[in-house]
């Protein structure tokens, strides 16, 4: 009961801070560091390694949609940004923060790679009991955004492009 009870109530800013960590991780300088079977949600209470069985089948099924997993938009989020990385790895050449303005400022760590920009929660549990997005916007650089997770278009308002995942990756078009 009481387990149970926890669990419900941290599954979701749970969810949102293991995909922030895994865009994070996957967009920062340097060569992405990933275990091996940890794109899906990883619940085990050590260190995940490369020795464990992978079920390539159900990621691969899960990628293609031809089967469920709770756990869909993490394995998307990890195809996405290594697939950019490896197609377009000139928006990965450099560093920029990227500030963002408005009520919710404080909840949003992004960085411009270079034409990729990163934008992910922080403090979720915090943002939901403070209201949500509200008024807060990147600072973008100028041109056209697009959210590779998505395929939406932004102008840079919080509350519409974190709408659907609490984490996005923007490439300019």
């Amino acid at each position: 009961g009481v387990l149970l009870g926890l669990a419900a109530r941290i599954e979701e800013p749970a969810q949102a801070n293991s995909l922030a960590a895994k865009l994070l991780a996957l967009t920062m300088p340097g060569v992405p560091d990933v275990y091996q079977g940890s794109e899906l949600w990883e619940t085990s209470l050590v260190d995940p390694d490369n020795r464990r069985p992978v079920d390539f089948e159900h990621r691969a099924a899960v990628l293609a949609g031809t089967a469920e997993d709770d756990a869909a938009t993490k394995l998307h989020v990890t195809c996405s940004a290594l697939t950019l990385r490896r197609e377009r790895p000139e928006l990965f050449t450099g560093y920029t923060p990227v500030t963002a303005t408005g009520s919710a400022a404080g909840h949003v760590v992004a960085y411009d790679r270079g034409g990729a920009i990163t934008v992910v929660t922080r403090l979720p549990v915090g943002l939901a009991a403070a209201g949500g997005w509200g008024d807060t916007v990147l600072d973008l650089p100028d041109g056209r955004w697009h959210d590779v997770l998505t395929g939406l278009d932004t102008d840079g308002g919080l509350a519409d492009l974190l709408g659907v995942h609490p984490v996005a990756l923007l490439r300019k078009d």
